[in-house]
């Protein structure tokens, strides 16, 4: 009985309080203006979001470098390839993983059946491909 007091100034100073802000506004909220959903508007958030993000990637010095002295190699097959002033090169990998430079040859696409093109082909869409930071370095 003795809590009804201060339950009853309570309620009555927080109706008080509603009241005023509806009727004067006085905490200032700022009305916000609500967007008429346009074709336009619907256009760039349906599109805006389907559309790949381009990587702007950079060209620095230490990739021109990377680029010049080092030399992407794909290993299939117990093949390593790879692409080097614009030839086609393979050898055979050694027991140990390593690519045995002794057995080094330039990749004879004329006398390929289409299965044997068509591998090579997947090899050299791979050996290509712009694909930065494969390295595992720390970031860009």
């Amino acid at each position: 009985m003795e809590y009804i007091v201060g339950f009853l100034s309570a309620f009555v100073f927080l109706y008080l309080i509603s009241y005023l802000q509806r009727k004067y506004n006085i905490f200032y909220e700022i009305s916000l203006r609500h967007l008429k959903p346009s074709q336009s508007h619907i256009h760039n958030l349906i599109y805006l979001s389907s559309e790949p993000i381009k990587n702007n990637i950079k060209k620095t010095q230490s990739k021109v470098h990377d680029a010049k002295t080092n030399i992407k190699v794909i290993i299939m097959d117990n093949q390593a390839y790879w692409i080097k002033d614009n030839l086609f090169y393979t050898a055979d990998m050694s027991i140990d993983g390593n690519v045995n430079k002794d057995t080094t040859r330039t990749v004879d696409t004329m006398n390929m059946n289409s299965v044997q093109l068509d591998k090579m082909m997947f090899i050299i869409d791979k050996l290509r491909e712009e694909a930065f930071y494969d390295r595992g370095g720390s970031g860009n």
